[in-house]
């Protein structure tokens, strides 16, 4: 991770990570559970969930973008109380100008279970890593035979 963030600070890239998660004793919506900044997780918690401050931030970032493509929910959005970043994120694109993809199962699956308007999304894909791989360049068997 250490020579991502320090080949994206190379070219002048901007890497927006978690400041606070929420940090549950068990993988049970019926866990305790606190926010704790993102780098002093309890070692007796699980993180799983971003916290309000980075859902706010991601989506102050989101906010000015034209185009976003977003691969992964937050967190365990499937419990709700680990939804809330999830759920903050996908309200950001919502409420954005930009075009969005929402590529993922997971992530497909967290837009329609929250309850979002599908409406609110330029694209929701259940191919994420193959749409990310499309934008790297790799050749898709899938596409490949269409030609």
């Amino acid at each position: 991770m250490r020579g991502y963030l320090e080949r994206a600070q190379q070219q002048g890239v901007e890497i927006v990570l978690p400041t606070d998660v929420v940090a549950a004793t068990a993988f049970a919506a019926d866990a305790e559970h606190d926010v704790v900044p993102a780098d002093q997780i309890p070692a007796d918690r699980l993180g799983l969930d971003i916290g309000p401050d980075s859902g706010a931030a991601f989506a102050a970032k989101l906010a000015g973008a034209a185009t976003v493509f977003w691969n992964g929910p937050m967190g365990v959005f499937e419990l709700e109380p680990y939804s809330h970043g999830t759920r903050a994120v996908a309200q950001a694109l919502v409420d954005a100008d930009a075009f969005s993809v929402v590529g993922g199962g997971d992530s497909a699956a967290a837009v329609r279970t929250l309850g979002f308007d599908e409406a609110g999304f330029g694209h929701i894909s259940t191919g994420g890593g193959a749409s990310l791989e499309y934008l790297e360049g790799r050749t898709l068997p899938g596409l490949t035979v269409l030609d």
